[in-house]
């Protein structure tokens, strides 16, 4: 069983060229440079890290990514060396030799980039949500196009899918809880519902039926539909989840990809998992008390679900047998392990993605 994460506006103007807790702020004006911060990456499942933060370059100069504060992380799904991460305030950086080099496009240097997508069958196509627009790129990076903004500068995308049966297809979130969708690769938009005006933090096509869709908001709990949106559930009042303290707000999510119908989501509470879509949820043990640990980030390896990873603000906790028993060790930075991916051909390697925040 493989779990990957895949980690919504009326007002359309097409074609036009934190993570965080209770009175935790992400600080800004974070910049490149010296810093323990920007992408981390360890070979042997979490026991050792490296930090992956050389820009590529000519010369003496030696420019790095050390001080950036990272959002998203995602791999390219035809090649696992293309490798794009979003930060908080130095918008979007992509690498080609799996994280051991960065690039940035000029256009998206500076910003939040808090997600991002890639066509599953075409590397050269990208989404990346910025600011109260959709960007698109459809020449690897080098020009940018915003098929989608929205008047209200106030607003902020915040999720982006393609459709991987269908890639013309592709899902949009907003803040403002939105749900947008486009059947022509973005030239047009319509609303497919609106989440009680909450800040939607995660968006989910299941891999294997792509009419399956799951929305994570921030505090009124998990969505899905099986219909391609035209019917919505919300799966946090089934149960094992509508009864348990903080499970509805949420943080992160994990959903198969070999078994489509489990899924692990981390929420205020702590981890929970559903094996059969999220009609049923139970619980996972932690070390820690339920409720009394932000967890930032979540990932389960591609190849053994058994091995799921977590991070907080100062541990990277790691289960080798589904949650029965963790094993926590100390971040190598004093940031907050806020994004984890798990490369998806060598299961060993793990990136990690650091942002400092403001207390």
């Amino acid at each position: 069983m493989n779990i990957r994460r895949i980690s919504l506006l009326p007002l359309l103007c097409g074609g036009l060229l934190l993570v965080g807790a209770g009175c935790v702020t992400i600080g800004t004006g974070q910049g490149l440079g010296a810093g323990d911060g920007g992408i981390y990456k360890s070979a042997n499942k979490g026991d050792s890290w490296q930090q992956q933060a050389a820009i590529l370059s000519v010369g003496q100069n030696r420019p790095s990514i050390n001080g950036t504060s990272v959002d998203f992380i995602t791999q390219d799904p035809e090649d696992a060396n293309a490798v794009y991460i979003g930060t908080v305030d130095n918008g979007l950086f992509y690498s080609y030799d799996g994280g051991e080099s960065w690039q940035q496009p000029a256009q998206i240097s500076r910003g939040r980039i808090p997600y991002i997508a890639v066509h599953p069958r075409n590397k050269c196509i990208i989404y990346v949500c910025a600011d109260n627009k959709l960007l698109k790129s459809v020449d690897c990076s080098r020009t940018w196009a915003a098929p989608f903004l929205d008047a209200r500068t106030n607003l902020k995308t915040k999720a982006v899918a393609v459709d991987s049966y269908d890639p013309e297809v592709v899902w949009l979130a907003t803040s403002a809880g939105d749900l947008l969708k486009s059947a022509d690769g973005g030239a047009s938009w319509s609303t497919v519902k609106n989440f009680n005006n909450d800040d939607i933090l995660r968006l989910v096509v299941s891999p294997a039926d792509t009419r399956h869709v799951y929305v994570a908001t921030k505090n009124n709990g998990l969505w899905r539909t099986v219909d391609g949106g035209v019917k919505w559930t919300d799966l946090s009042q089934n149960k094992g989840y509508k009864d348990l303290a903080g499970a509805r707000e949420f943080y992160d999510l994990a959903v198969s990809v070999s078994e489509p119908n489990t899924m692990i989501i981390a929420s205020k509470y702590g981890l929970l998992r559903t094996t059969d879509g999220g009609d049923t949820w139970a619980k996972i043990d932690l070390l820690t008390p339920p409720g009394s640990t932000v967890i930032y980030s979540l990932a389960v390896d591609p190849k053994d679900p058994n091995n799921i990873y977590y991070g907080t603000s100062t541990t990277f906790y790691r289960s080798p047998n589904g949650g029965v028993n963790w094993v926590p060790k100390k971040l190598p930075t004093s940031r907050s392990a806020t994004f984890l991916l798990v490369d998806q051909l060598n299961s060993s390697a793990i990136f990690m993605g650091v942002t400092k925040f403001n207390k």
